[in-house]
């Protein structure tokens, strides 16, 4: 589908450990685990500078898995993937953009006092990630607190927690050094010790085509996209604020898994892979949440949320994946796939810019 990875896409069609298994002929699926594997920081393990992402399932990705499943709570030979482990592989992978903001904090100037409330929206939905993540963020009912980039007392008192448990006095609010280095110290506990190597180009520079688009009407995780799709995100961002709905982003940019030192023409061309797409959920009335269960079914959605979708459906520049041949109602882009010469250039641009720094 437009809107996954291989990796999820397998997740999704069932029983992941039929085709990933050491010696399998999946090698496009292969090549998408090493190459999440390397942005997940176990370069050493998959001897990286040797091999690369070569579709070949042998003893440098068995060894990588059995790091990664070691950092986070799994037991494991490495010989197969079980869905359990592409799950988590998976979910770890979508954390990054906001592990990569963290990063940022960290290595920036903090002699000027840095705050929680003080920061971007995409900032604080960065914490309160790394704060669910850890069990922090907790409703009465014991699910996780929305990362609404919102900074509230919920979030003050999870600061408070954290900092409390690892003997650091805190008011949830100042983003002291031994706070952001404490920060860093959890992230790594989930991630190889390379993780950080690509932390620089997947945030925008003056060189990067890449933006963090943040709209008033954005929540969720953070909307990373090639600068030239910005004026759709403006668009998008619009008619949510006239339907009254927010866009939770699930999914925006997201590197190829078949790079391998260079570009090359990925297994499937998504417009994720250029920047210029994002999936979401939506956001209506009183906590109402609108996922692909339900924006399946429209027209049949609650009021708010199908202004927004027929907003998007009218908007001749924009594509809403329900309509397409293989539905997938979280899917908003502008069709730049459908025009293959503008399509690689800016799949080029965006994957070297982020992958090789160039």
């Amino acid at each position: 589908m437009e809107c996954t990875s291989l990796l999820s896409s397998a997740i999704n069609d069932g029983d992941v450990s039929t085709k990933l298994f050491k010696g399998t002929s999946h090698k496009n699926l292969v090549t998408d685990l090493q190459r999440t594997l390397f942005e997940l920081g176990f370069e050493k393990q998959l001897k990286w500078d040797q091999y690369q992402a070569d579709g070949q399932y042998g003893n440098a990705t068995q060894a990588a898995l059995v790091a990664f499943a070691k950092k986070n709570g799994l037991d494991t030979d490495g010989s197969k993937v079980t869905n359990e482990l592409a799950k988590i592989l998976v979910r770890r992978h979508d954390f990054l953009p906001s592990m990569y903001l963290l990063w940022e904090i960290h290595n920036s100037d903090l002699r000027t006092r840095k705050f929680i409330s003080k920061g971007t929206k995409m900032s604080i939905i960065a914490i309160q990630t790394l704060l669910n993540t850890l069990g922090y963020r907790e409703a009465p009912s014991g699910d996780l607190l929305e990362e609404d980039g919102l900074y509230g007392p919920e979030t003050t008192k999870a600061f408070i927690a954290f900092a409390k448990d690892n003997n650091i006095d805190s008011d949830g609010d100042w983003l002291s050094r031994p706070l952001i280095n404490l920060l860093l110290k959890e992230i790594d506990l989930f991630y190889g010790k390379d993780w950080s190597t690509l932390a620089a180009n997947n945030l925008p520079n003056a060189s990067s085509p890449l933006i963090l688009y943040q709209g008033t009407r954005f929540v969720g995780n953070p909307c990373r996209a090639d600068v030239q799709f910005k004026p759709m995100l403006e668009k998008i961002n619009t008619y949510a604020e006239q339907a009254q709905v927010f866009i939770y982003v699930t999914s925006s940019f997201r590197t190829t898994t078949n790079v391998a030192g260079a570009i090359v023409t990925p297994a499937t061309r998504s417009n994720h892979l250029a920047g210029h797409g994002i999936d979401m959920n939506i956001k209506y009335g009183n906590g109402g949440f609108a996922n692909s269960k339900v924006l399946t079914k429209y027209p049949d959605v609650p009021a708010p949320v199908r202004q927004f979708l027929t907003s998007i459906i009218d908007d001749p520049a924009l594509r809403w994946g329900g309509n397409f041949s293989e539905k997938d109602p979280v899917h908003i882009d502008d069709g730049l796939n459908q025009n293959g010469p503008a399509w690689d250039k800016r799949y080029e641009l965006m994957q070297k810019a982020v992958q090789l720094g160039k």
